[in-house]
């Protein structure tokens, strides 16, 4: 009897034991001759911040122009243009991004002409722009590659107008008169609506694509040098745009930054 006890209470430690072991070798990776210890997981983190370059093709329109006090110029054109740029942005949510982003334009040619009681005149001249906005956005997740999305943005524009110049028909001075301009600069609110789509390309790039309207304010030039036919000379005050916006087409890149 008491060997049987022994034989029974050896086989029961061997069995307990040998559970032991295998649990041991389930919880941490296999036994010593499995080679290696417990290798959690990969997994990839996702991207908290994101860096972009655009390009935008600008139809560019204005309120009105005039030269102060209230001459207004009936027959005004804006040209369109062009504006490069980029940007930083983060991820608040799967859903939710935003970029601070900054974009400068060629110039766009503005043409004026007026007449009065007095006469008339016309012109030409530049107007370029220096756009910051921080922006916020709204993705739709279509569980696809491509996602919609909807923005605003809110910021400034500083317009920079380019010389230019004029001729003028004087009725009470009796003749022509040349009229030149130089730039002037002038910084206002500027603020943006946005919709487009992003299409995952490989990895961590993202073409970026929509429309932007876009409005920057208004914009000035200096004051105007008036020379008459007969040689002299005056004065007269600075042209003033109002309103200028713009309908836009932007395309870009998106690199996600891990």
């Amino acid at each position: 009897m008491n060997l049987t006890y022994r034989t029974v209470f050896a086989a029961t430690a061997a069995l307990v034991a040998g559970t032991a072991g295998a649990l041991a070798a389930d919880l941490y990776g296999g036994s010593m001759k499995d080679g290696g210890g417990y290798a959690p997981p990969e997994t990839t983190r996702p991207a908290m911040f994101y860096a972009r370059a655009d390009f935008t093709a600008s139809s560019n329109d204005l309120g009105s122009v005039h030269e102060q006090p209230n001459y207004l110029l009936n027959d005004t054109h804006i040209s369109n243009s062009r504006m490069w740029g980029g940007g930083i942005g983060m991820y608040f949510s799967p859903s939710v991004r935003g970029d601070l982003t900054l974009d400068w334009s060629n110039s766009a040619s503005v043409n004026v002409a007026g007449n009065n009681s007095l006469g008339s005149a016309q012109g030409q001249f530049g107007v370029k722009r220096m756009v910051g906005l921080a922006n916020l956005y709204y993705d739709f997740d279509t569980r696809t590659r491509f996602t919609p999305y909807l923005g605003v943005g809110l910021g400034f524009s500083r317009n920079t107008t380019t010389a230019g110049d004029g001729s003028a028909i004087c009725i009470p001075c009796g003749g022509t008169a040349t009229i030149t301009t130089d730039g002037a600069t002038k910084t206002n609110a500027a603020g943006a609506f946005m919709a487009g789509f992003s299409a995952k390309l490989y990895d961590r790039w993202m073409l970026d694509a929509g429309y932007r309207f876009l409005y920057t304010g208004d914009a000035k030039t200096s004051d105007m040098a008036v020379t008459y036919a007969n040689g002299t000379t005056t004065t007269i005050p600075s042209l003033h745009v109002n309103d200028l916006y713009a309908h836009e087409l932007r395309v870009g890149l998106r690199m996600d930054l891990r």
